[in-house]
């Protein structure tokens, strides 16, 4: 079931549908668009269908996105989705809106963001857009969209070392691992309780998780999250949270990670971080952009 618009775009004219599901054919459609707009930029990743399924879906109760999709009768040329708030969540987070390169500018990523923007009712927030990307922050900001926060993004390369590391693979069972990190949360990352009990099962259902690439220092209860993600041109392993506050720890997590992304086989080691960047910088990564978090002003 869906609602549509249109939109005349360069004498063609793209049909916008509000999409309920995710088949697993739009998946596929929508990881080769955004594949090809992340291209060249300092978030350039591996896109899947399965990792646009999970990290479109809520984790915890699978509901699915609000999704915005254009077409023209020919193809695909863009979309936007709001993946719904999980519980103890504040906002929900947009992604997109997505526009084919070759026809930016003429207004249809304004019209994406609309729909998405009028058919929710929580307080938004996107994720994280490249100061890189052409005018990606400053459509933000000309569509009343107001900065929330600014991270970092760096670029590693991996290194064969020893794999001393303890990992969620080692560990005794599901129930430990929970209880593991749901108090590294609220330790280091200072969530409320209900978010850190949690925190490993939306994890789980990112489908770049794996319970060898969660590194783990039992004697101070820290933590590195390293999700790995391959497609059929790319591959990466990347640092997605780092829970310790000794820096002699984070080095050593981010040195260990190194080395699984090295006995992994991935070509590149890659860091979003909001904290600060020595540590990964002191382990020979390097600082590659900057991204802007943008929230939905009266809606917080």
């Amino acid at each position: 079931m869906s609602r549509r618009t249109d939109t005349e775009l360069n004498g063609s004219v793209s049909r916008i549908d509000l999409v309920s599901g995710l088949e697993d054919g739009l998946c596929e459609e929508l990881a080769v668009l955004a594949q090809r707009c992340i291209v060249g930029y300092s978030d350039d990743r591996p896109v899947t269908a399965s990792l646009v399924r999970s990290r479109l879906t809520n984790a915890l109760t699978g509901a699915p996105p609000v999704l915005a999709v254009a077409r023209t009768k020919r193809e695909m040329t863009g979309w936007c989705a709001v993946r719904r708030p999980e519980p103890g969540e504040a906002r929900a987070r947009l992604w997109g809106p997505v526009v084919a390169p070759s026809i930016r500018r003429a207004g249809l990523g304004q019209r994406l963001l609309q729909r998405v923007v009028d058919a929710t009712v929580w307080p938004l927030v996107t994720t994280d857009v490249p100061e890189d990307r052409d005018g990606a922050v400053e459509f933000f900001a000309a569509s009343g969209w107001e900065v929330l926060d600014t991270v970092t993004v760096l670029h590693g390369t991996p290194a064969v070392g020893v794999l001393d590391a303890v990992t969620a693979a080692d560990t005794a069972g599901l129930k430990e691992l929970e209880e593991y990190v749901a108090a590294a949360a609220r330790r280091y990352a200072g969530v409320e309780a209900s978010f850190a009990e949690s925190a490993l099962r939306r994890w789980r259902y990112d489908a770049r998780f794996r319970p060898e690439t969660l590194l783990l220092d039992p004697p101070t209860g820290s933590l590195l999250l390293a999700l790995a993600q391959r497609n059929g041109t790319a591959s990466e392993l990347l640092l997605a949270e780092v829970w310790a506050d000794r820096p002699d720890v984070r080095r050593r997590l981010i040195t260990q990670a190194h080395a699984v992304a090295a006995d992994q086989e991935v070509s590149i080691v890659r860091a979003v971080t909001r904290q600060d960047t020595a540590d990964f910088v002191a382990c020979g990564m390097r600082v590659t952009g900057r991204c802007r978090t943008f929230a939905l002003p009266g809606r917080r």
